[in-house]
């Protein structure tokens, strides 16, 4: 059982389009501009 569940966890993991990366590049691109000087307090 252990098995067949890791390897369905790898099956889907790997056919899965949303990578650490593809949600990093959505998020930026849908959330509003921050600039340097409000991230640091300027």
């Amino acid at each position: 059982n252990r098995y067949f569940n890791e390897f369905c966890f790898r099956i889907n993991r790997s056919q899965s389009k949303d990578t650490i990366s593809t949600n990093l590049i959505k998020r930026m691109v849908i959330t509003d501009k921050i600039y340097q000087s409000k991230i640091i307090g300027n």
